[in-house]
């Protein structure tokens, strides 16, 4: 056999440590650039980088030279340098992803563990080969390399990958057939691991549906209330575009399902199908549910209520909303709300004035009280709810001119 088939270590291992310095400072200056590009995104990220260590390079370098022997192809080493962006969600792969392929010339992508059967296990995770950006290798002439390696993960992915490093890959990635059953180990635990990131994903799709449809709720009663009693908010509602889910209606009420009617509740809430919703928020309201889970259903279908203008019926849901949970701020909000649109001024001095004794911030009843005492000629106390809304929210205009109306009218 051929001595030129072997490798000179030796002179490798020199040639190495020449570089090595040259390495660190280009790393360096990589990641910071890698950085730079993800500040963009709204992303959560953490970044590692190190320069691989020679022992592995080496045996890396030895594995390509006996695949080439195989194939005919000895493929190049390009992780010498080698970063790694992790990363909460599935999504934020994908975002990671497009934004480097922006921001940096990418030569090669390799999409690790997507070959992998139910059965296999492996970690999952999405490999960039890049070019090194020429200002960085314009500082540092003397550099051998002209690629670095990005991988991006999520944090499980990111688990998954170190343990396995240090389980196979530090042992020659040698698994015996006689360890069958720590293969089905390892494979279960990669399963759980991948639906464990899908199912964080669902998750957090869901949270920005149900958010977005509690956002586009209150705006809508936002606007209601001006039409009822104008001035009597603070914030102006602004238009959104929100994505209708999928009928659910007809379910029953479970642990397991009791979410999801809930935005289906909402979904139809925001439709303004609101006899709908308020027969949802019923059906769910006949379970035995958690105290703070009641109030949260009881808020909602008080405000479908109103929203139907039945007010007596709105009332009802949220004296029994503050009944359940006597410090809920936002309870004692909507009790003061619709009392005040019933004329009902002494019960929702009461329930306003115990709101923002629970939650002094709250813009909206403070904003709600100066307006109150102005209307029943109590001009100090609207200028000093007034200063107060104007402490949390200095930049509304609709403050800042009922400041000057209540200042007019203490001058008269």
């Amino acid at each position: 056999m051929s001595n030129s088939l072997y490798p000179d270590r030796l002179k490798l291992q020199q040639q190495y440590t020449e570089q090595l310095p040259h390495y660190n400072v280009t790393l360096e200056a990589f990641q910071a650039k890698l950085k730079e590009a993800l500040s963009v995104l709204t992303v959560h990220f953490g970044v590692k980088y190190r320069v691989k260590e020679f022992p592995s390079y080496y045996g890396k370098l030895l594995k390509r030279v006996t695949d080439e022997k195989k194939t005919g192809e000895q493929l190049p080493i390009h992780d010498i340098l080698g970063t790694r962006v992790v990363c909460p969600f599935l999504e934020d792969v994908n975002h990671v992803e497009s934004c480097l392929r922006k921001a940096f010339n990418v030569h090669e992508v390799e999409y690790k563990g997507a070959q992998h059967t139910f059965r296999e296990f492996g970690y999952s995770s999405t490999h960039l080969v890049v070019e090194i950006p020429r200002e960085i290798l314009q500082s540092c002439p003397r550099l051998k390399l002209k690629f670095a390696e990005v991988q991006i993960r999520t944090f499980l992915q990111d688990a998954w990958a170190e343990v396995e490093h240090e389980l196979i890959y530090k042992n020659n990635n040698q698994i015996t057939p006689l360890d069958e059953p720590l293969r089905r180990k390892l494979a279960a635990l990669n399963a759980n691991l991948s639906l464990s990131d899908i199912i964080f994903q669902e998750i957090r799709e869901y949270q920005r549906q149900l958010h977005g449809e509690l956002d586009k709720r209150r705006h809508s009663f936002v606007n209601l209330l001006e039409e009822h009693k104008p001035g009597l908010t603070v914030t102006a509602a602004k238009g959104k575009k929100y994505i209708r889910i999928s009928s659910q209606r007809g379910m029953g009420v479970s642990a397991d399902n009791m979410d999801e009617m809930l935005l289906e509740a909402l979904c139809a809430h925001n439709e303004k199908d609101f006899p709908e919703a308020v027969n949802i928020y019923s059906k769910i309201l006949e379970q035995d549910v958690a105290p703070n889970i009641k109030t949260i259903v009881l808020i909602h279908k008080g405000v479908a209520n109103f929203s139907q203008s039945n007010f007596n019926e709105a009332l009802t849901n949220f004296q029994e909303a503050v009944i359940c949970e006597p410090k809920n701020s936002r309870a004692l909000y909507y009790l003061g709300i619709v009392n005040r649109v019933l004329n009902n001024n002494a019960e929702a001095l009461k329930a306003l004035q115990t709101c923002v004794e629970i939650n002094p911030f709250h813009v909206e009843a403070l904003f709600a009280l100066g307006r109150l005492y102005f209307e029943i000629g109590d001009y100090p106390g609207a200028l000093e709810y007034c200063e107060k809304t104007l402490m949390v929210e200095p930049e509304s205009a609709l403050a800042q001119e009922f400041r000057e109306l209540v200042i007019s009218r203490m001058k008269l």
